[in-house]
């Protein structure tokens, strides 16, 4: 209950904090955590700062963990378990970027927030459960209200934050063809 009430304040402040520079993804998550006192979503800060990153996309946050939550839906479902479980170790906060994670119930409850129909909230979670191919994550971005072509921008900036965490260059390179991006 807690965690579901935090989550929804956290979710309400973020949308409220909209384009006002002063007040970020991470600074509602530390008030949110602040007023129900679960450290949960305040203690991952750096996860926050994927999706403020991700948000200068100009896609909301719920747009930014839902986007996150698909490209590692995929990665998950393509990645050897061995693989996928040091991805896992490796970087701090991973579960609460995952489809059952606290990001990823942020952006289901998007629709909700933000007054779209139960058909739209149903569409997101129905795109981000079945994430198994390229073209689910696509289809996941555009039940986001998000352009397909934005998979291209999410990737590298994912990548780049894996990369900050320490994940093995073997692993980004996986990461890299599972999600497309050349280069990398």
């Amino acid at each position: 209950m807690k965690n579901s009430l935090a989550i929804t304040i956290g979710a309400a402040l973020a949308i409220a904090a909209g384009s006002a520079s002063a007040f970020n993804l991470g600074e509602a998550a530390k008030l949110a955590s602040t007023v129900t006192g679960n450290q949960t979503i305040a203690e991952n800060t750096e996860t926050l700062e994927l999706l403020n990153t991700l948000s200068n996309l100009n896609v909301s946050p719920q747009q930014a963990a839902g986007g996150t939550t698909a490209l590692l839906k995929l990665a998950e479902n393509k990645l050897s378990a061995t693989d996928y479980a040091q991805l896992a170790s490796e970087v701090p906060g991973l579960e609460h970027l995952g489809a059952n994670g606290t990001l990823g119930q942020l952006s289901s409850l998007g629709g909700s927030l933000l007054g779209k129909k139960d058909s739209s909230s149903n569409a997101v979670t129905s795109a981000l459960g079945s994430v198994q191919t390229m073209q689910d994550v696509n289809k996941a971005f555009s039940a986001l209200g998000m352009d397909s072509s934005l998979v291209g921008q999410f990737s590298p900036i994912i990548l780049q934050y894996l990369g900050k965490q320490g994940l093995s260059n073997s692993l980004l390179q996986n990461l890299s063809g599972i999600w497309g991006v050349s280069g990398s």
